[in-house]
């Protein structure tokens, strides 16, 4: 039978954290879909191994690393379904999210592309889901840290929606890549991702050309995800360079014939301060990863299965009184709905969450806030 849906993910050096992903989409029993894994590593040996766990997963191996949005075209050009989904590696998804999908797109026949809420490891919500055109000035006070200080209801200066709903879809401007349910239509008529960005901002620009071709981009927060923000881009070294190219290109492409000598002067000056802010919160990140905690204790609310299968690898499963234990979970006894609902309504000072995955055995814990670590078993 052929598939209605086209889950596309692009993977670069994969990491044991696409088992949670792959288990997430297995679990909607996959009726509808086909899931296509484009490797801009090539051979990836991790990724050879996470499909013997997940034989439904199909493998594009490129021979070099041609970025996101290029590897995404060329997912695309494999796949059957009328709606393609692109998807991080680094997300959790609802099992109703073949259901959710295509019962949005029937309901809304002039949608050309769909984004869902996403959330971060810890439940806080993740303003990119729902993004404004990127402005120069908007775009400068995000990336300088300045907005926090700036408030405005003037959506111009703004580089994320300020309209929030409860549970109501609307159209917004921009949608993340991390998720984007884009109908096949809406790909014909733009021609997909611009290949000439390598990463960042590909999604940005398809997002304008869907709307430039007379179709709707909705953001639909019935879709709750957890996207592990940062644990895509982390596998590039060369991010403040990408970052700085991508937004050079966005310029030449949306600004260029558009604005006097000086406006130019300042929007391009804008781009390279935002390439040393770059730059700077990448020393940060890197300074600062690697203090993963050891020896976890867990509450007596945990699995009980999951405990019995950490402790003979010598890690505590009792509660320590020198550490604040936390909450062990099984994804053999846990949907992926459940622990989506879990971190979206933890409140502050609640233990932090572990996740056992059974089936390979790797404990994963979810810690501050943008940050996943793993531990391996």
């Amino acid at each position: 039978m052929t598939p209605r849906i086209s889950v596309i993910t692009v993977t670069y050096h994969a990491t044991p954290l696409e088992y949670l992903y792959l288990w997430s989409l297995a679990a909607s029993g996959l009726k509808h879909s086909e899931v296509i894994i484009v490797d801009n590593t090539g051979k990836d040996p991790i990724l050879l191994k996470i499909k013997e766990k997940y034989p439904f997963i199909r493998i594009i191996h490129n021979t070099e690393n041609e970025g996101f949005g290029k590897a995404c075209n060329r997912g695309f050009a494999e796949a059957r379904g009328d709606i393609a989904l692109f998807l991080n590696p680094d997300t959790i998804v609802p099992e109703d999210l073949e259901n959710q999908i295509l019962e949005f797109f029937k309901t809304h026949p002039r949608c050309g592309a769909m984004g869902a809420m996403m959330i971060d490891g810890q439940g806080h919500f993740l303003p990119e889901s729902k993004r404004n055109f990127p402005t120069p000035a908007a775009s400068f006070l995000r990336f300088s840290g300045l907005d926090k200080f700036f408030h405005s209801k003037e959506e111009r200066w703004s580089y994320y929606v300020q309209q929030s709903s409860s549970n109501a879809p609307f159209k917004v401007p921009v949608l993340s890549g991390a998720f984007m349910a884009v109908t096949r239509k809406a790909m014909q008529l733009t021609g997909g991702f611009d290949p000439r960005f390598f990463m960042f901002a590909e999604d940005i620009d398809l997002s304008v050309q869907i709307a430039r071709a007379r179709l709707e981009v909705w953001y639909n927060p019935r879709i709750r995800i957890i996207h592990f923000k940062g644990q895509t881009s982390r596998q590039s070294r060369n991010y403040p360079s990408l970052f700085h190219n991508s937004m050079s290109l966005f310029y030449q492409k949306y600004y260029k014939n558009h604005h006097s000598q000086l406006q130019c002067f300042f929007i391009k000056s804008s781009i390279s301060l935002l390439k040393q802010f770059a730059q700077w919160r990448m020393f940060f990140r890197n300074s600062t990863s690697g203090k993963n905690s050891t020896q976890p204790s867990f509450t007596q609310e945990s699995s009980y299965r999951a405990i019995k299968a950490i402790q003979p690898k010598a890690i505590s499963g009792t509660y320590s009184k020198n550490k604040k234990p936390g909450l062990l979970l099984s994804t053999l006894e846990l949907s992926p709905s459940k622990l989506i609902t879990l971190i979206a309504e933890r409140s502050p000072g609640e233990p932090k969450i572990f996740l056992y995955h059974d089936e390979t055995g790797n404990l994963f814990e979810l810690s501050d806030k943008n940050h996943f670590v793993q531990i391996l078993l």
